[in-house]
């Protein structure tokens, strides 16, 4: 069977439908028999993920090869029929590429949605990965449903939920427990390791003992394949890091429970997303049926806030996420402590986390005025816009408004709570530069109030309402803790000053991953030591008037 074989190429052209029936499979696997045709077959499909694109005129999506190919779809399933794993990155191109993730060629749905569901087909878990990692990217509304629809019928051949395939299919890419690897390469021994929920490092370490964060100079010719497969792999668990850490996210707007020996396995002594459960907050249900909350520690202790060991819970007991909407104020103030006092930087907004609730006179569509139509998908929930939230769930097929009230609270905060982000960094909500400031900007204020002690401006600084007050040589300043903007006193004067992007201090421990927070840092920074600025368009604003 050749790669201009009539039977086979009139075979791969006649799958018209998303998904082959069990005879188009069946005589494919007959056809492909012919090591001949495998290699077509797998020739065509590397093409389809390796082509340079042709650009028209170098405009965006104006190359035709992949829409205009005939019997593509058939040569992506035949390709994964043949179950070869070196497939699945390929896959993961072509969908890119046809999806116009990456602005190259003209979008093909067909194209795009046959690499989709030949993707769901593959019992390889980086199979799985991909289509994790394309949910996240793919834009198109019709390819996402394809997407879930594919992680669907995975999980229902292995008789278990979506949630949980994802969950069990997390790859750990070779990874010890402790979230690293080594290799010698050469003289050096290569380290990858993943040092915290936002970093991976790879180092090289000769025999001086001296890691290096650059590839050796010695490594880079003789050993370049082996660099190259490291730098892919690096590639990788960043990608895999990414999708958990927005995946357990997720799991804060879900009532969900495992048991603690499945939450051991699959959450705190997984590779990659162990890194993010050890840094997070969980309950743990006590035989008499309380909930106790604890952090993962050193050799597996659960840790309370007042740092006593909770005992082990047995291995059927029930864990769940700690959330601050469940907790009393207390409670939550207490663990915010624990958290920069331990200088736990969380993986996302745990301990210092928004939360909002409802009104028990709330009626339909009165929950928060003011807010965007925000598709909150969690759950069997959405929220709609008509000038306020309005919250829906899908019952018998079809969606039915509720009242705030009737929502279960944790729907409700994070689904409010995305709402309020989102209107944050919109200029249609743009709120005044210096006006009442949000829940995240009341969050950040708690957050320095615990940060600044530690820092060496700790002297010069204050919250006060909605503003960091800073004290230089020259002036006083107010910084808005929602809008970043600085005020000067006396006078009330606005500063124009460039947003820092550096926290201010080298190892300044930050308990959550906030852009703002960071820019209203090294703005204190500065302005602490207003009397060095360089910058002559800030210093004429500072001087005029002071």
């Amino acid at each position: 069977m050749s790669d201009d074989s009539a039977d086979l190429r009139a075979h791969l052209d006649a799958l018209s439908a998303p998904r082959p029936t069990r005879a188009w499979r069946r005589r494919t696997l007959e056809l492909l028999a012919d090591p001949a045709a495998r290699d077509a077959v797998l020739r065509r499909v590397r093409w389809y993920a390796t082509k340079e694109p042709d650009l028209v005129g170098g405009r965006p999506f104006s190359d035709p090869s992949l829409r205009a190919e005939p019997g593509a779809r058939g040569r992506v399933w035949a390709a994964a029929l043949l179950g070869d794993p070196g497939v699945v990155p390929l896959l993961d191109v072509i969908v890119r590429r046809a999806a116009g993730v990456t602005r190259e060629f003209e979008p093909s749905a067909k194209l795009a949605g046959g690499a989709v569901n030949a993707l769901g087909e593959f019992a390889d878990p980086r199979a799985l990965d991909v289509l994790r990692g394309l949910s996240r990217d793919v834009r198109y509304p019709g390819l996402g449903r394809q997407i879930a629809a594919a992680i669907e019928a995975a999980a229902a051949r292995r008789g278990i939920t979506p949630a949980q395939l994802v969950e069990r299919g997390v790859p750990a890419h070779g990874l010890g427990r402790d979230g690293s690897l080594a290799r010698d390469i050469g003289a050096y021994q290569a380290v990858l390791v993943i040092e915290d929920p936002l970093t991976v490092r790879l180092t090289f370490t000769g025999a001086d003992g001296r890691p290096l964060r650059t590839v050796p100079g010695a490594l880079k010719v003789p050993f370049a394949a082996e660099i190259k497969e490291l730098k892919s792999l690096v590639k990788q668990v960043r990608a895999t890091l990414a999708a958990e850490r927005t995946r357990v996210e997720a799991l804060m707007a879900v009532e969900r429970a495992w048991p603690f020996a499945a939450w051991c396995r699959h959450y705190r002594d997984h590779p990659v997303t162990g890194v993010v459960a050890r840094g997070l907050i969980w309950e743990f249900e006590g035989p008499d049926g309380i909930w106790h909350a604890a952090t993962p520690g050193e050799g597996g202790v659960l840790v309370t806030v007042d740092g006593r060991a909770l005992p082990v819970p047995s291995d059927d007991a029930r864990v769940r996420l700690w959330h601050p909407a469940r907790a009393f104020p207390g409670a939550v103030r207490a663990w915010r402590g624990f958290v920069t006092g331990n200088r736990m930087t969380q993986s996302f907004k745990q301990a210092f986390r928004e939360t909002y609730r409802a009104s028990p006179a709330a009626g339909p569509g009165r929950g928060i005025d003011g807010a965007l139509r925000r598709v909150f998908a969690e759950g069997e929930w959405r929220v709609g816009h008509h000038d306020d939230i309005r919250f829906e769930r899908k019952v018998a097929g079809r969606w039915r408004e509720v009242r705030p009230a009737d929502v279960p609270p944790l729907v409700f905060s994070e689904g409010t709570r995305e709402v309020d982000l989102f209107l944050r960094v919109t200029s249609i909500s743009e709120e005044e530069p210096f006006g009442e400031p949000s829940a995240s900007a009341e969050i950040r204020g708690d957050a320095l109030r615990r940060i600044l002690p530690g820092t060496r401006i700790a002297g010069r600084c204050s919250v006060d309402g909605r503003f960091l007050a800073v004290r230089g040589e020259l002036r006083t300043y107010k910084i808005h803790l929602g809008s970043g903007g600085v005020l000067m006193e006396p006078g009330g004067t606005r500063l124009s000053v460039e947003p820092s992007r550096r926290p201010g201090q080298k190892g300044l421990f930050l308990p959550f991953e906030d852009e703002r927070l960071t820019q209203i840092l090294g703005t204190a920074f500065l302005l602490a030591a207003d009397h060095k600025i360089t910058n002559a368009a800030v210093l004429r604003q500072i001087r005029r008037g002071a």
